[in-house]
């Protein structure tokens, strides 16, 4: 069975007193209910940077409430660079 890729982009690092720059929240085009976002929690995530570094994380839960936001959890912490750019998200 082929795993199936879906393309997301990385809204924010998680917020608070204490640091979290292994946690980020992406948005997946097309989803806009916690609903459909759902589906994607356990899914593993892959960042690439230009250069050929991989960050790879998995879906912890839906954030946000209503809006179909995700939380990703990270293996290691990302760079800022890493705002606003692409993910691979992996079924």
């Amino acid at each position: 069975m082929q795993a199936r890729t879906v393309k997301a982009r990385i809204y924010s690092i998680r917020r608070g007193t204490i640091g979290y720059s292994r946690d980020a929240i992406i948005i997946v085009p097309g989803v806009e209910t916690a609903i459909d976002a759902a589906k994607f929690i356990n899914a593993k995530v892959v960042w690439r940077s230009k250069t050929g570094t991989e960050i790879i994380g998995s879906v912890l839960r839906v954030w946000g409430g209503k809006h179909g936001q995700l939380l990703v959890r990270f293996r290691r912490g990302l760079p800022g660079q890493a705002l606003g750019d692409t993910v691979d998200l992996i079924l």
